[in-house]
């Protein structure tokens, strides 16, 4: 199924680049609008979400997880437009006044690490290549990586300064843990939303996104 999606996609883009290309522009325009609309919706959910007691941080957030189905459908630009609309929406709700920036930076490596895996790969053929559950999987996890390879130090630095915690361990434990979880359902369920739904089957054939 992926393949003949695929080859289609190439005869068309041979058959009207120009058109082609216009036309994904225009939805990409209308989907990041919508997605970005939703996503700031969602962020009004985030003075109701349980948090860690005198550190402030959430223990789930759903409002990464439309982040990541916009770049599954869209592309990374329509990403980063409704992963942006969610970050300043945050601002209008989130409790902790910091709370939205450690949102944006642990969440963008599991947006733009699975886009570099396409970008050095050969495959041309965009979220198609994402469907595969290997790929997904292995460029997911090297995201989860990167991510703690940024929210561990910065939670080190910025936890005692804030919120007087200096427990070492306590930090790196629970931000190990809430990673984990976040990470978990950030990967897994715009997967199954996107590529085991009609989502994906239905813009494949009728929007061509990327």
């Amino acid at each position: 199924m992926n393949q003949e999606v695929a080859s289609s996609y190439n005869e068309e883009l041979l058959e009207a680049p120009e058109d082609l290309e216009h036309a994904t522009s225009s939805r990409k325009v209308a989907l990041s609008a919508l997605l970005g609309a939703l996503s700031i919706v969602l962020a009004g959910t985030a003075s109701f979400i349980p948090r860690i007691p005198g550190w402030g941080i959430a223990i789930f957030d759903p409002v990464s997880i439309v982040w990541v189905i916009a770049f599954l459908i869209g592309g990374i630009e329509v990403a980063l437009i409704t992963t942006f609309a969610g970050f300043f929406g945050l601002f209008l709700f989130d409790p902790t006044g910091i709370g939205p920036v450690f949102k944006l930076l642990a969440t963008l490596p599991m947006i733009v690490v699975p886009w570099l895996s396409l970008r050095f790969s050969r495959n041309k053929v965009g979220s198609i290549a994402l469907s595969n559950p290997r790929h997904y999987a292995g460029s997911m996890f090297i995201g989860f990586l990167v991510r703690l390879a940024i929210m561990l130090p910065l939670n080190l630095v910025i936890v005692p300064l804030l919120y007087g915690i200096s427990d070492v361990t306590f930090i790196i434990t629970y931000v190990v843990i809430l990673n984990v979880i976040q990470s978990f359902w950030d990967a897994l369920v715009p997967y199954l939303i996107v590529f085991k739904t009609r989502v994906w089957s239905g813009l494949s054939e009728h929007f061509r996104l990327w």
